[in-house]
């Protein structure tokens, strides 16, 4: 009976440290040395503090930034390195904000301008131009898209680079802000931009063209 007793103070003993063991909630993953007070998890190989390893987030394939897949939900916080190049997301680290995600790194070197002018373009004035909505009287025009195409070099019978060029970089849409500067106002009217790039405006009735007929627009990168 004693025995028994004894065992028992024993496992009720072994439990009482587990459960102060697991309350600390601190994990050191790489060496036996204690984590950071306060770190809940600490990345240590050495008690020196270096390595010659890193971290590896999870691998997915994202389909967009609005769409959760390829995981059941949007999660705030969540972060993962995506390999895919579909929509509007490229490879890289994102976060999940809690409705979208999110490119940690976009493509944005220290030498790129933080705003700079949108590749020349003719904006049609014609209303037999595919562009034109006859319902609304409505131009449309995809001002992202021009610019993905003049800086991606897509056509090889009316743009060239130089020797050893490499490539110009091409932000998502939603990495940049788009704002018209100047317009004509007495030929244009109605101007409205997008926040991806989109722009629409109708023509006044009657309207002369002029030196000044066109529109200064600008990317200013987020």
């Amino acid at each position: 009976m004693k025995t028994t007793t004894t065992l028992n103070k024993l496992l009720l003993l072994c439990i009482v440290i587990c459960f102060c063991k697991i309350s600390q909630a601190q994990v050191t993953i790489g060496s036996g040395e204690s984590p950071n007070i306060d770190a809940l998890l600490d990345l240590k190989e050495t008690s020196a503090g270096v390595s010659n390893k890193g971290l590896l987030l999870p691998r997915v394939s994202l389909t967009s930034t609005a769409l959760a897949s390829p995981l059941s939900a949007h999660v705030a916080g969540m972060t993962v390195y995506n390999t895919a190049s579909t929509g509007d997301v490229t490879p890289g680290h994102y976060y999940n904000d809690g409705a979208k995600w999110v490119k940690l790194f976009p493509e944005v070197s220290s030498v790129t301008p933080k705003f700079f002018y949108m590749p020349s373009v003719v904006l049609p004035t014609d209303t037999a131009d595919p562009s034109y909505n006859s319902g609304t009287q409505e131009f449309t025009i995809d001002l992202y898209a021009l610019y993905g195409e003049q800086f991606g070099l897509t056509n090889s019978a009316s743009s060239v680079k130089g020797a050893g060029a490499t490539t110009l970089p091409v932000l998502a849409s939603n990495a940049m802000e788009y704002f018209i500067t100047y317009y004509d106002n007495t030929v244009f009217q109605n101007i409205a931009l997008s926040n991806t790039g989109v722009l629409k405006y109708k023509l006044f009735a009657q309207f002369t063209y002029s030196e000044k007929t066109f529109m200064n627009i600008v990317f200013k990168v987020k």
